[in-house]
């Protein structure tokens, strides 16, 4: 099949899940991107593990160090290759120095984590300082893997390792705390958003093939964001939901126009996507709503169907399961909200859930909060219930799980875990 046929294929595929909106509308298998092939956190998967250890090795089925290399993105999987990027460890003194490390994308072996190969990725002059320039999660059609570096690099790598194209974005960049959102792939184009703030923010519209820019909205009155664009269906037409600190946007994706907009506020935490609802929370006891996409211009008094004045939260992207929205409220405590009236159902208590890495729901009716240290699985529903969880003794670095294939694939801060069922 021609790049250009596969590529539409599972944009199409993409936008039919997305249309369903419910969780085992989709029966893809692999984990092409941020948040998993809908983009929301939502897995097909039925009946993964629940209970692991990593003293004891219980449903382990691989670890691999990753060898004085760092990075805090989240792994992708396609078939029997799991993807993601890496920069070598600095020290205090090169951080100061703004030094800017290598860069690297690593395959391994799905199934063993053999590693296949890590393709070095010449570094772009753009120093962020604070060790991340490893933060965006890599996105895949399938046959080449798309990366976006701290140091303001995208590349383009094949499933053998070889690279297609390199190139910087211009700078200066303007971020909190560096390039943190992730590439978006539609079809055929791939998206990458900087919003800076200050009348500097943009949107860019790649050519995969070249990595040339299509077209560039500017982002004047958007505010600042690490988010990552989300692509839903409303009504036959595919949307790119953006959210910023001073607005959520449905644009059109083939050319960035706004199709919808509203005053919203988002910083960290991605979009969800359920039940004909976007819900965007930005966190630290600030509004978090409830959005209907259908509309058209400004939207903020007709479609926002609910706004709750004050919702805890850090960078944590939550997820819709059923009629509930599932969020991390902060380090060790979840919440449960009402996807029709925000309603708070409940906020529990678990011991060590990260404030980092965002829950996922499955087909089966469960939801994972799952990080390389303590992790927990729930019951979807309106009442707390733990079904089971895990410790892998790892600090963790902030990446989300990766799920394919009946495992579970976890980014800790040295080291890379599969579970799965023994």
């Amino acid at each position: 099949m021609r790049k250009s046929r596969l590529r539409a294929a599972v944009g199409l595929a993409l936008c039919l899940a997305l249309l369903l909106g419910l969780p085992g509308a989709s029966r893809a298998e692999n984990w092409p991107g941020w948040r998993g092939p809908t983009g929301a956190g939502i897995s097909a998967e039925k009946d993964l593990p629940l209970a692991w250890d990593g003293k004891t090795g219980e449903n382990v089925l691989w670890k691999v160090a990753l060898k004085e290399k760092t990075g805090h993105s989240s792994l992708i999987v396609w078939g029997d290759r799991v993807f993601l990027t890496i920069a070598a460890r600095q020290s205090r003194e090169e951080e100061e120095r703004k030094d800017v490390p290598e860069h690297h994308l690593l395959c391994l072996q799905a199934a063993e984590g053999k590693e296949l190969w890590r393709t070095p990725i010449p570094q772009g002059k753009e120093p962020m300082g604070y060790a991340i320039y490893a933060v965006p999660t890599p996105v895949t059609d399938g046959e080449v893997v798309y990366a976006w570096f701290g140091s303001a690099v995208i590349a383009a790598v094949d499933f053998s390792g070889k690279l297609l194209w390199r190139h910087e974005r211009p700078g200066p960049f303007d971020l909190n705390p560096g390039i943190c959102s992730s590439p978006t792939l539609y079809g055929d184009t791939l998206f990458l958003i900087s919003d800076q703030g200050r009348g500097k923010g943009w949107l860019q519209a790649l050519d995969p093939k070249t990595g040339e820019v299509r077209w560039e909205q500017k982002r004047a009155k958007t505010g600042v964001s690490n988010t990552t664009p989300l692509l839903i269906e409303v009504a036959g037409k595919p949307q790119l939901i953006v959210a910023g600190s001073e607005s959520l946007q449905g644009l059109d994706p083939s050319n960035g126009e706004p199709a919808w907009w509203c005053k919203s506020r988002a910083f960290g935490a991605s979009p969800a996507w359920g039940g004909g609802l976007l819900y965007v929370q930005k966190g630290g006891n600030e509004p978090a709503q409830a959005v209907d996409p259908t509309g058209r211009g400004d939207v903020t008094q007709s479609h926002v169907k609910w706004q709750n004045p004050k919702v805890p939260g850090d960078y944590a992207s939550p997820v819709i399961a059923g009629n509930y929205v599932y969020a991390v409220q902060k380090e060790g405590v979840i919440g449960c909200y009402k996807l029709a009236t925000g309603e708070e159902v409940f906020s529990a208590k678990l011991d060590g859930v990260s404030k980092l890495a965002s829950p996922f729901a499955t087909a089966d009716g469960r939801v994972y909060f799952v990080s390389a240290g303590k992790s927990y699985v729930i019951k979807a529903g309106p009442a707390l219930e733990v079904l089971g969880g895990g410790d892998l003794g790892d600090s963790g670095n902030g990446a989300s799980p990766a799920v394919s294939g009946g495992r579970v694939f976890v980014r800790g801060s040295e080291t890379l875990y599969c579970l799965g069922k023994k």
